[in-house]
């Protein structure tokens, strides 16, 4: 009986859980991966694995800790303005900068971000390190949300 119980075990997907930054964080981050994956909850994703390299917060966010930031794509009214402001970042535009840089720009994303995702470990956001500062809103329900605010490190 106990070995049919773990019969497949081994094919099983071991699944990665993220470690989300905690709101106030003022600091630098590195880009180390970036994917697009189905996820259990939620369905699509686009997540993106960090380093910290400086912070504000060194108790809970240490220079060197591993941290994600997680784009549910479900709503992409929602999603795609945030992954686009990241990726502009990425590219060394500021989001809330100049306004015609990024209408010049935004073309370029949809091939930006298939690239990124097509090549998780080895694609031009690789390295990129960015200003991030998080803060807490709350949700049309009411629940508390992390908002990931992204920066070329230049600007």
């Amino acid at each position: 009986m106990a070995v049919d119980l773990w019969d497949g075990l081994e094919d099983a997907e071991i699944f990665e859980r993220g470690k989300y930054m905690e709101p106030n964080f003022i600091g630098v981050i590195e880009i180390k991966k970036t994917l697009a994956k189905e996820t259990l909850k939620n369905g699509m994703a686009f997540i993106v694995e960090m380093e910290v390299i400086k912070t504000n917060m060194p108790d809970k966010h240490p220079e060197g800790q591993k941290v994600t930031w997680y784009q549910g794509l479900k709503d992409k009214t929602v999603a795609f303005p945030s992954i686009a402001a990241w990726a502009a970042a990425c590219l060394g535009v500021n989001p809330k900068g100049d306004k015609a840089k990024l209408k010049e720009m935004q073309p370029l994303l949809p091939e930006a971000m298939k690239e990124a995702t097509d090549s998780p470990e080895d694609n031009p956001f690789i390295g990129v390190q960015l200003k991030l500062s998080t803060f807490m809103v709350k949700t049309k329900k009411g629940g508390d949300f992390t908002v990931y605010d992204f920066e070329p490190l230049a600007a």
